[in-house]
């Protein structure tokens, strides 16, 4: 067994499959954590918003089923909904800390630096003391960015933390950024009778995703009564005793009780002292390689501080490429393979190539595609919005991605990323033999099988 002593500096998805990973290989592991077990996507981020999201998700279900006695009159509570929330952060919380002294994981709290390459200080509760590795992970997160003219409004503005302790539903919402957090928020709150605006700067919702995805999205907000402004800015944000008034760059004016700013995340990596350990920062981030390593060898970084990815299984992947690397039993990290996936309704999902992203690669793309409307299990369930699309090569016909819009998507897109990741062709996945009904069978229905 490898008794090498390793530092994990954040206990977030990234720190912890990390510490998991290394306690496994047999190494002497430390995670230092500022705050809570869990990092953001425990506390304030992917658990909690899923609660909350399911929360809606079943009452559109409920609503939309007019052969239930009361459905179109159904309401939530949202205090109860809350305290389910903080019920399922508790719960996990408490079994990451059982699962780390299972393996004999040190957890200790407080903020860390570093001192040297090879030792980091933490500053706690219990005082003052250094810890000496032999190779330590970074996985200490990132923060919500606020631009002009939000950033004298910090205070009160809603960013994607404090949006989830809300203790009632607003009346009014103005969504500033049209990415997958923003979204999720909107779909939410309007489901819950908020009237909701969307102001994205890029010119389509979900910047970077499939445009016909996004375009099939941005249609069913604005049919159920979203409004959405893209390729426009906030040039001001005034606040008064009953609101905002939002001016945009266009000139159109909003007004709405609150105001959410989902516009990105910067790293986490003030007062580490990442000079004294010889870690380079290229704008912003921490440089790594295919492995995690930073610029100091012995040092790897991985989650949302390197970059690569803001997403939380991204960040785990991650975690175990870096301590597979450091203990010599590890490959590098394949990041096309990551799904990406947004749990709005309809829910959003995709893997490997985009076809503008395939087009930029000179690959000659096949692609098809099977509409939910053409899916009995979809309309049986009142969920026929959206479509599966499917990449191929046209050369050899071997699978290059993915995009799904429409029920179960965050679910349906792991069974094209195994494709994805066998290698597979489309002749040998219309091999697969799918249940009927079901949703998964519009994989070989947009193959043509």
């Amino acid at each position: 067994m490898n008794s090498k002593s390793v530092v994990v500096i954040g206990a977030g998805p990234g720190g912890e499959a990390a510490a998991k990973r290394a306690a496994e290989l047999g190494a002497q592991v430390t995670i230092i954590e500022r705050a809570e077990v869990g990092g953001l996507c425990l506390n304030a981020g992917c658990i909690p918003s899923k609660m909350l999201l399911e929360g809606g998700r079943l009452l559109r279900q409920v609503r939309s089923a007019a052969y239930l006695v009361g459905g179109s009159t159904a309401s939530i509570h949202w205090d109860m909904l809350q305290e389910k929330k903080r019920g399922l952060v508790t719960h996990f919380r408490k079994s990451l800390e059982q699962r780390f002294g299972q393996l004999k994981i040190r957890l200790v709290r407080g903020d860390a630096r570093f001192v040297s390459p090879h030792s980091v200080r933490v500053t706690g509760p219990e005082g003052a003391q250094n810890i000496d590795f032999e190779t330590a992970v970074i996985a200490t997160g990132s923060a919500p960015f606020f631009p002009p003219p939000f950033d004298p409004s910090v205070q009160d503005i809603l960013d994607s933390d404090r949006v989830l302790n809300l203790t009632q539903v607003p009346k009014s919402l103005v969504v500033v950024g049209g990415g997958a957090v923003g979204l999720e928020f909107a779909c939410l709150f309007h489901e819950l009778g908020t009237a909701v605006t969307v102001v994205e700067k890029m010119p389509q919702l979900l910047p970077g995703e499939e445009a016909s995805v996004s375009r099939f999205l941005q249609q069913s907000f604005e049919k159920r009564g979203i409004k959405v402004h893209t390729e426009q800015t906030v040039t001001s944000a005034e606040k008064s005793s009953d609101g905002w008034r939002i001016t945009l760059s266009k000139g159109e004016e909003c007004f709405a009780e609150r105001v959410l700013v989902c516009v990105g995340r910067r790293a986490s990596l003030n007062d580490l002292g990442l000079e004294l350990a010889g870690v380079s920062v290229e704008r912003g981030r921490i440089a790594v390689n295919d492995f995690m390593q930073t610029s100091r060898a012995s040092i790897y970084a991985v989650g949302d501080v390197n970059g690569l990815s803001l997403l939380a299984h991204a960040a785990a992947v991650q975690g175990s490429v870096a301590v597979g690397h450091m203990m010599g039993k590890g490959t590098s990290y394949a990041h096309a393979r990551v799904p990406r996936c947004l749990y709005t309704w309809p829910e959003v999902a995709s893997v490997g190539e985009w076809t503008h992203s395939a087009s930029i690669k000179d690959l000659e793309v096949k692609t098809q595609r099977f509409f939910f409307q053409g899916s009995a299990k979809a309309l049986a369930a009142e969920e026929g919005e959206g479509f599966i699309q499917i990449l191929s090569n046209k050369k050899d016909g071997r699978l290059l991605g993915a995009q799904i819009i429409g029920p179960h998507a965050t679910e349906l897109i792991h069974i094209l990323s195994v494709a994805l990741a066998a290698g597979q062709t489309v002749d040998q996945l219309r091999q697969v033999i799918f249940a009927h009904p079901t949703l998964s069978e519009g994989i070989p229905g947009a193959l043509g099988r």
